[in-house]
């Protein structure tokens, strides 16, 4: 596809002064506090503020992430997306839900440098208790800049994500199989005896892909009854 150069041009001027220092929650949900400083003419400068809210982290394919992140962005930042799509630079696996609440943006002006204005936003931002990020983007194509910092900020995050979700998925399993041992250990004792339970029993075990496990055991108890 034909880029637009401006897009180009937002992603290249984007620049965060202020990051996150915490990653996305793995199992829960982010809210980040955005403040986007966008110079303009006549010693001029835009802000814009509002809330990036993401969602519990789904296992979704790159497509069904574009289309998710997208609800909430203008056009110039989901020209950005279908690029970033096409090229591989979106995370591959895992998908944030991104939504920009837009009834919570606001913007104003300051009639003061770049430089000045971007101290005086980070200090108010440092003193808030929310996650926070400061952004110097570009007027027009702030959106794109927003973007562009959120999928730097997912990077960072997967890693760190997928760790939690593979130690959270190594501890459920070894949960579920103690418990599944223990009601095993309990169908063994109730059957003794009792051949409609023995029956049951196997049935049982074939179900949960144990029965060689359990074979010796369950023959002996079929002799026993």
């Amino acid at each position: 596809m034909k880029f637009d150069d401006n897009i180009w041009y937002a992603v290249n001027q984007t620049r965060v002064v202020l990051e996150p220092e915490k990653v996305l929650e793995t199992f829960g949900q982010t809210k980040i506090k955005y403040r986007i400083v966008c110079p303009s003419e006549d010693n001029v400068c835009k802000i814009r503020e509002g809330i990036v809210l993401t969602e519990k982290p789904l296992i979704m394919s790159a497509s069904q992430f574009a289309q998710k992140m997208l609800e909430g962005f203008g056009e110039k930042a989901s020209e950005y997306a279908d690029w970033l799509k096409g090229h591989g630079e979106l995370l591959n696996v895992i998908q944030y839900g991104l939504q920009i609440r837009k009834e919570e943006i606001s913007e104003s002006e300051v009639h003061e440098g770049i430089d000045t204005t971007i101290s005086k936003v980070v200090e108010v931002a440092e003193k808030d208790k929310m996650v926070n990020v400061v952004i110097q983007g570009v007027d027009e194509m702030w959106e794109v800049s927003l973007l562009k910092f959120m999928q730097s900020y997912m990077q960072r995050s997967a890693p760190v994500n997928f760790q939690t979700f593979q130690a959270h998925q190594v501890n459920a399993k070894a949960q579920i199989d103690r418990e599944q041992d223990k009601y095993i250990e309990d169908r063994f004792y109730e059957a003794r005896g009792n051949k409609t339970k023995i029956n049951d029993l196997g049935r049982e075990l074939q179900n949960f892909g144990r029965f060689h496990e359990f074979e010796d055991r369950f023959y002996a108890l079929l002799r026993e009854c």
